[in-house]
């Protein structure tokens, strides 16, 4: 099991203390580690861990009551539980959250659940929307890619066997990739628009340096912002979303 890496401890590090939340919560602690990096950023900050296992329907009202919260943009909500991440924006929205971040925001066809980053795979999005044809210059691309990445996803990955390639070859996972439902590109697309009319802003947090500097092959330059330290190896992904 990995966890979470140093790219994310520091982006969630820098996060919250940019933010200074009154309340930080958690869903998905794993081994402590995210509860840890929450803890050095804001030593005195009250921390609700959670596990995905915790019912869905808390009374978040009397929890933060308790703890003198009234103000909900005071609250940082920090995902990482394996959860299908539009159901998760819809329980946060619902219960008036503003400030979310998301650990695991897996590409396009890889990852164990729906993702704001299978979300944001369209047309009309900067590196979205893809093509199956086997031929094409994405799929010559995307084996190049393999050679280097861990993660890296190629073709034979990225598409189902209609040519579904959104979210993993066409279908929404959820739970640990425990659930499976297969979604329609419309669907899919009108996702998006949600995501689109709910979010104030929507942002990746670069990598510290580049993966050259770093070695860490788990994460793939695709789609990423460029690192703070640059490296020289980005030519290959500048090419393809």
């Amino acid at each position: 099991m990995y966890g979470m890496g140093f790219d994310h401890s520091f982006g969630l590090w820098f996060m919250a203390r940019w933010l200074k939340p009154d309340l930080m919560i958690e869903s998905g602690a794993f081994k402590g580690h995210s509860t840890w990096v929450l803890r050095q950023a804001m030593p005195e900050t009250w921390i609700i861990s959670l596990s995905p296992r915790h019912p869905e329907n808390v009374d978040w009202g009397s929890v933060l009551m308790k703890r003198g919260i009234s103000d909900l943009s005071q609250v940082l909500v920090f995902f990482d539980d394996h959860q299908n991440e539009l159901k998760r924006l819809k329980h946060a929205l619902n219960a008036g959250f503003q400030h979310l971040i998301f650990e695991d925001n897996y590409d396009t066809g890889s990852g164990d659940h729906y993702s704001l980053g299978h979300i944001c795979g369209q047309y009309y999005i900067r590196g979205g929307g893809h093509s199956c044809f086997i031929e094409s210059d994405e799929a010559r691309i995307r084996m190049k890619r393999k050679r280097f990445w861990e993660i890296a996803v190629d073709r034979d990955e990225l598409c189902g066997n209609g040519e579904e390639w959104w979210g993993a070859q066409g279908y929404m996972r959820d739970a640990f990739n425990h659930s499976n439902k297969a979604i329609s590109y419309e669907e899919h697309f009108q996702n998006s628009r949600f995501v689109d009319s709910v979010l104030d802003v929507y942002w990746e947090l670069p990598p510290v340096a580049g993966p050259s500097l770093t070695h860490q092959t788990r994460c793939s330059p695709a789609r990423a912002s460029d690192p703070i330290i640059e490296d020289g190896r980005f030519g290959l992904f500048q090419r393809l979303g």
